[in-house]
């Protein structure tokens, strides 16, 4: 039987770097944040990021929606004024099926 999973996914780009918010159904409020290492130092401590992939040197760091809600704040009102045309916002839904 195929079960469907509903992922939600969100790319921030800014001055600070790349960062990919993932969400998926089976936790709604865990988010899991994608970025280079010196990306996410900037927003959290280092104990919490960990490595996800060692050939792209991405890292990852889980956050409840609250947190994650306070570093994206954090991070717009840090952006200088005339970076503002750097920041893009995307959001995208996507859909996967796993065989059970």
């Amino acid at each position: 039987m195929d079960k469907l999973f509903n992922n939600i996914e969100m790319n921030i780009h800014c001055t600070f770097g790349m960062f990919k918010i993932i969400q998926s159904v089976s936790n709604e409020d865990e988010l899991l944040v994608l970025s280079q290492w010196e990306s996410l130092k900037k927003l959290f401590e280092a104990s919490r990021i960990f490595l996800v992939n060692n050939n792209d040197a991405v890292f990852g760091v889980y956050l409840a929606k609250q947190e994650c809600l306070e570093a994206v704040n954090e991070m717009i009102k840090n952006i200088d004024y005339r970076d503002w045309d750097h920041l893009k916002l995307e959001k995208d839904h996507f859909y996967t099926k796993n065989k059970a």
